[in-house]
């Protein structure tokens, strides 16, 4: 069996669209996570920096020049500069006060560099407005803005070094489990295939969707074995039950040829062309039935089937029928309301009563009693045909349905042992049930439809 390249299987294909569509995801979350982190973070510094813009603003405004000049002095001493920066400059660019360097003057916000001794340099966020001749700026720096910015960038490459190696790990142990039961089912069809019909898919109990699908495939393994062994038995029957007529046919054919090639005249009273046309016409029934079980094992259910009321059926093979079990000796009644609506095929449906009136007819004995009913039930319309013969043994109820399966006691009578087997396949056609239950004496069959 040749297996199936592990990347090259549905298992792995569908667990790296998987995690495809994870990193995706993750990759959308953090650029979500880091550019609103910025964001808010940025929003934070500019409102501490306009806070502090409109409270220098209101200074100026309530105590003039000197005392604004006082106040950056003192916020200037207050704080570091790696922190915040306050400046205040004439209109020539000369610092009067504050924490920087002379800046190019400018209004509304920017992001500017500043050195400091030792080469350092700091990025600030820094808003400028002008107050009379006098310009007035603060900020605040974006080094935590970077902090932030950093700390979230590290932590996604740490979680993607310790989630990307476990997936990729996980992918394998899990397409690895997936491919070997797909695998296994493979090797198992395969041998089906080969000839081996008792392989059967295995079921790992996780009643999960591939042992489903491996219920099924077990189901129609097991029908196709069932429909094989029973086309051999078939064959075989055919050709065991064929033989004896045709040898009595070839036998009576030899016999009368011989007399008239001997005496030029057919033998009087003999009846052999009689007789060889009684064998042939018993062959070709035999043939009709075995094509008309094929047929019923082939069509389609729900094309054939329409509304229609089994009692007209019954009540017509009834009267049918009468006559003949008259003929025998026997007695043959009918017991049913009119109503009892099936789905059903009425020209089917006559072959299954016939032949199971039939049935009752030939295995019972002169004065037996044989009764036709039909029931209608809650959901359901049962067909019961009664009689007093011998019946059948408990063990072989269920193989008197199989073809040319007959009865030792019955080897005797006329038939072909089809009679039940074409009842089976029409019953299975309506989709009914037939049970067989004691009569004592003599055998109760009754068929069982949906209403």
């Amino acid at each position: 069996m040749r297996r199936t390249a592990f990347w090259q299987s549905s298992a792995a294909r569908a667990a790296l669209l998987y995690f495809a569509l994870y990193a995706f995801v993750s990759l959308l979350s953090f650029a979500v996570l880091y550019f609103s982190a910025t964001h808010d973070l940025r929003a934070q510094i500019r409102e501490a920096v306009q806070q502090d813009v409109r409270a220098l603003i209101t200074i100026y405004s309530d105590q003039g020049h000197e005392a604004l000049v006082r106040d950056i002095d003192l916020l200037s001493k207050s704080v570091e500069v790696k922190r915040s920066l306050y400046l205040l400059e004439n209109a020539d660019g000369s610092v009067i006060a504050g924490n920087v360097p002379t800046t190019p003057p400018f209004e509304d916000w920017k992001e500017l560099t500043y050195k400091f001794s030792g080469n350092r340099s700091d990025h600030f966020f820094v808003y400028g407005t002008r107050l009379g001749d006098l310009w007035l700026f603060v900020g605040r720096r974006a080094h935590n803005v970077s902090e932030i910015q950093e700390s979230i960038l590290r932590s996604f490459l740490i979680g993607c070094g310790i989630s990307i190696p476990l997936a990729f790990a996980g992918i394998i142990i899990l397409t690895s489990r997936a491919s070997k039961r797909v695998e296994r089912i493979a090797g198992e069809m395969e041998a089906y295939i080969e000839g081996d019909l008792t392989r059967r898919v295995p079921i790992a109990g996780r009643h999960d969707e591939v042992d489903r699908l491996a219920g099924n495939i077990n189901a129609l393994l097991s029908r196709i074995e069932k429909l094989i062994s029973s086309l051999k038995q078939v064959t075989t029957d055919v050709a065991h039950d064929l033989r004896t007529p045709l040898s009595r046919l070839r036998q009576r054919l030899e016999a009368t040829g011989s007399a008239i090639q001997s005496t030029g005249n057919i033998p009087a009273g003999e009846n052999t062309m009689e007789q060889a046309i009684e064998e042939v016409d018993a062959i070709i029934d035999t043939f009709d039935a075995l094509l008309q079980i094929a047929e019923l094992d082939a069509s389609s259910r729900k094309a054939r089937l329409t509304e229609m009321d089994l009692f007209d059926v019954a009540q017509f093979l009834a009267e049918t029928y009468v006559s003949v079990a008259e003929d025998r000796g026997q007695s043959l009644s009918f017991t049913g309301e009119s109503g009892a609506m099936i789905a059903g095929n009425r020209r089917l449906l006559a072959q299954l009563t016939a032949n199971l009136l039939e049935n009752a007819l030939r295995h019972s004995l002169s004065g037996a009693r044989i009764d036709l009913a039909v029931k209608s039930a809650p959901g359901s319309v049962e067909l019961i045909v009664t009689d007093s013969g011998p019946g059948i043994p408990l063990h072989e109820r269920e193989k008197v349905f199989e073809r040319f399966y007959r009865l030792d006691a019955s080897r005797s009578t006329p038939g072909s042992g089809l009679g039940l087997a074409l009842v089976k396949a029409i019953a299975d056609q309506h989709g009914a049930t037939i049970g067989l239950a004691d009569n004592n004496p003599g055998l109760i069959v009754t068929v069982s439809f949906r209403a």
